[in-house]
């Protein structure tokens, strides 16, 4: 197997692995990974890796930048989206809790929600790919002997 197709497969392993991983701690809830966000996303995650693992298994490595492309396009989607709502969360918790004495409670449930290391999976294995993508070909592969 050549350097192209290795990067290419680590990538989709890494991708499919991530939407299994934890992307967010909630005190009470715990870890949710993206199959526990309840959107399609982690469906759309797989589904994604998978393609990148047939082309890259095909050699058909030009379906890999469309792959990695749409597999970032959908984390930037949902990270996004995911601190739109924390920060309406905030305001909303700002505005109804004024003056409540359990507002201090809620602050620190709300600031106790972290990032965890799953989306750094994710980035990583939707980037690799498109390093796959980009690599020259092998010797062999394009002809020369």
């Amino acid at each position: 197997m050549e350097l192209r197709q290795s990067v290419g497969l680590i990538g989709s392993l890494l991708l499919f692995i991530g939407a299994f991983a934890p992307i967010v701690s909630v005190p009470l809830m715990g870890n949710q990974n993206y199959f526990q966000n309840g959107k399609g996303d982690g469906v759309v995650i797989v589904v994604l890796a998978l393609l990148s693992l047939i082309g890259i298994l095909g050699r058909q490595f030009r379906l890999l930048w469309w792959t990695g492309l749409a597999s970032l396009g959908v984390l930037l989607f949902t990270f996004v989206n995911f601190q739109l709502k924390l920060s309406e969360l905030k305001d909303q918790m700002n505005t109804q809790l004024a003056g409540n004495p359990f507002k201090g409670l809620a602050d620190m449930a709300v600031q106790a929600i972290q990032l965890q290391w799953g989306w750094a999976v994710l980035i990583i294995g939707a980037v690799l790919p498109l390093v796959s993508a980009a690599m020259k070909p092998a010797q062999a592969e394009r002809g020369v002997a």
